[in-house]
């Protein structure tokens, strides 16, 4: 279920190093990841809502962000605790607005999405200072439809991260959380298209742990196998 609402603010700074600040133009997230931090420790947890249906959509954020972009100085990440390009982006396009005001104040972005719709504004992402990292989290669209129901399928999001470099725009792989995986296929599959990736372990096993034991993932819990993947990776990458 959408829900509009107004907000006071909307830029927030942020630790994550990749960034000085951060936007979510929404909360909640359609995409429905079982395995998200967001739906406990996010905005989300202090809203009335099923985590992965309801999305509150921040309306008047366009004009929020270009009232507080004069007084910000370094790069700005969308998004930490939604994806920005989620379902409901296509019909409220905040997005795509919020990116044009900063590319028009000149702006640096960091971009974190596993959504090909990021393709839909390749006219703005090819005159902005922008780096782009796209979440494949698994090279199995069984264990996808699983655990991030409502996310572009991993075909998808490989094809996106192959259209953005032929657009020569920066872009990034991030793996994260390691998922179910052949870690060999995936990091081949990953290798012809980037030379850099930046790899995450599952940080809330608990989350999915039922899902995992149901499905016969269990040893994936186990921090072992994430360094076994790393140690993969690693014959094909500089591993972040």
């Amino acid at each position: 279920m959408v829900h509009e609402v107004l907000v006071q603010k909307l830029v927030t700074k942020t630790k994550i190093p990749i960034a000085r600040y951060v936007v979510n133009p929404y909360i909640g997230c359609g995409h429905g990841c079982r395995y998200c931090y967001a739906q406990f420790i996010g905005p989300f947890k202090n809203k009335a809502g099923v985590w992965g249906k309801d999305v509150f959509v921040k309306t008047n954020a366009p004009e929020i962000f270009e009232r507080e972009l004069y007084k910000l100085k370094g790069s700005i990440l969308f998004s930490s605790v939604c994806d920005p390009y989620q379902p409901i982006e296509e019909k409220y396009q905040l997005t795509r607005t919020l990116l044009k005001i900063a590319s028009e104040h000149f702006r640096t972005v960091r971009i974190l999405t596993k959504s090909n719709l990021i393709l839909r504004d390749l006219d703005i992402l090819k005159s902005t200072n922008v780096s782009v990292t796209i979440t494949i989290t698994t090279d199995d669209d069984r264990v996808r439809k699983i655990l991030e129901p409502n996310a572009a399928p991993i075909e998808q999001r490989i094809e996106a991260v192959k259209k953005l470099r032929e657009s020569n725009v920066d872009v990034s792989i991030f793996v994260g959380p390691v998922l179910p995986m052949n870690p060999e296929r995936l990091a081949s599959l990953l290798s012809k298209h980037v030379g850099r990736i930046f790899v995450d372990k599952l940080n809330y096993p608990w989350l999915v742990e039922g899902i995992y034991r149901k499905n016969g993932w269990t040893t994936w819990l186990r921090e072992e196998k994430f360094h076994e993947v790393v140690a993969i990776f690693k014959k094909f990458f500089d591993v972040d």
